[in-house]
């Protein structure tokens, strides 16, 4: 577990230990955690705050959320179905492509942001 969820707050854990899984949104949380959708929120904010979590919008605004801890979820591309506006995450990037990722700018690069979009194996039936 990520050194991160030391000393969280029981519904802060509860959120981020279900993103230390699969990548959710709020909606989804509040559903799983059965709690009002202000707590979901409010702990949102504090996690983000707090660089637990991090948020990847989809076409439409709304917010998925995963555990933002390089060891246990490394820097890794998302994929947004255009059907359905659901976020998932793909397979890791490895460290040359990372690498090759950050040559395209002579900038100091604090963060890749990589969304494929398409639909989703779901939304293909």
């Amino acid at each position: 577990m990520c050194d991160k969820l030391k000393n969280l707050k029981n519904n802060e854990f509860k959120i981020a230990l279900l993103l230390s899984q699969k990548i959710l949104s709020a909606k989804e949380l509040q559903n799983l955690i059965n709690v009002d959708k202000a707590t979901i929120y409010r702990n949102i904010k504090n996690l983000l705050k707090k660089e637990i979590i991090r948020e990847i919008k989809n076409s439409n605004g709304v917010g998925f959320y995963e555990l933002n801890c390089k060891i246990h979820n490394p820097i890794h591309p998302h994929f947004e179905c255009i059907i359905c506006n659901k976020i998932y995450c793909l397979k890791a990037l490895n460290s040359e492509d990372v690498l090759a990722l950050s040559n395209y700018s002579p900038f100091e690069i604090k963060e890749i942001e990589v969304k494929f979009k398409g639909i989703c194996n779901e939304c293909k039936k």
